[in-house]
């Protein structure tokens, strides 16, 4: 009855706040909730003894932050769509950014009940609360900064920059996370060359490569950064007076500028964007073809 219920309230937030589905996003929905499901198999057949007390509690559990996070994601989808489509009404936002808030009230919630009744099992339980709580996060602040430079007039330099932290910091916080809960796992589980330990070994490498290869990017784009900062001079406000045109990679107009040489004289001038930035660091000449950075005098 609770699941006819669930499966029920599902097609009726579906309906209300997104409407019809694009296939991406159906593909990326069903994907997500068959690899949850597969890993929570794993995680009860890690962790439970067979008790009809602990097993129900755990189902409930993962079924409701399951729910959760399948309409986060789907918010994070339709928001990255939304943001490329022109002429989007209103009310579309509206209803992504209340569904958002409304998730992050039912996490916040559900957070503070654990932390109240299931304190012997703390760790384990909240670990799937702060990665919600992130992933939220994360959609709700670039859905801000995304409509806050809708509403300006002229170039906002620092978007960029804002979203690229965001994403990073937001990431590196679920991946940390993420790789002490297969830690604690494979703590209290032991070690037994079973199939179970594979498969959190295999997924403890996989979240392990991608951490390090976030931080190998930030730090490339940190002396990527600075190599710009050195390598080109800034234009200054006259020089910008002078030529007034726009920015040679993203073509808008500029209040701050980097002078960059072409045929022996300066053409043109642009603002250093971060997406731009991690793109060409190759272009650039501060890494190699194998990704490491290249010391330039």
């Amino acid at each position: 009855m609770a699941y006819c219920f669930l499966f029920l309230l599902g097609r009726l937030t579906l309906k209300f706040f997104f409407g019809e589905l694009r296939v991406i996003e159906s593909q990326h929905m069903y994907d997500r909730l068959l690899n949850f499901l597969l890993f929570k198999v794993v995680f009860v057949g890690a962790i439970l003894e067979p008790k009809w007390e602990e097993l129900l509690i755990w189902t409930t559990w993962f079924t409701i932050l399951g729910f959760l996070r399948i309409f986060s994601m789907l918010c994070r989808d339709r928001f990255e769509y939304l943001t490329f489509s022109p002429n989007t009404p209103v009310q579309a936002h509206l209803r992504i950014l209340s569904l958002l808030i409304l998730i992050l009230i039912s996490d916040i919630f559900w957070f503070i009940m654990c932390i109240s009744i299931f304190r012997s099992m703390l760790l384990l339980l909240t670990f799937e609360c702060f990665t919600l709580f992130l992933d939220t996060v994360q959609t709700l602040v670039k859905y801000v900064i995304h409509l806050r430079d809708l509403s300006r007039q002229g170039v906002w330099e620092s978007r960029r920059l804002l979203l690229y932290y965001t994403e990073f910091v937001t990431d590196t916080l679920i991946l940390i996370a993420t790789l002490g809960h297969y830690l604690h796992i494979m703590l209290l589980h032991g070690i037994s060359f079973t199939l179970i330990d594979a498969v959190l070994f295999l997924n403890m490498r996989s979240v392990f490569n991608n951490l390090r290869k976030k931080i190998a990017a930030y730090c490339n784009y940190r002396q990527a950064i600075s190599h710009m900062q050195n390598q080109y001079p800034d234009a200054t406000d006259k020089e910008l007076t002078e030529y007034n045109d726009d920015c040679a990679i993203c073509r808008d107009s500029m209040t701050s500028a980097k002078r960059l040489p072409c045929f022996k004289k300066v053409v043109s001038s642009f603002v250093v964007g971060t997406s731009w930035i991690m793109s060409n660091l190759q272009a650039l000449g501060v890494v190699n073809n194998r990704g490491h950075y290249v010391n330039i005098k």
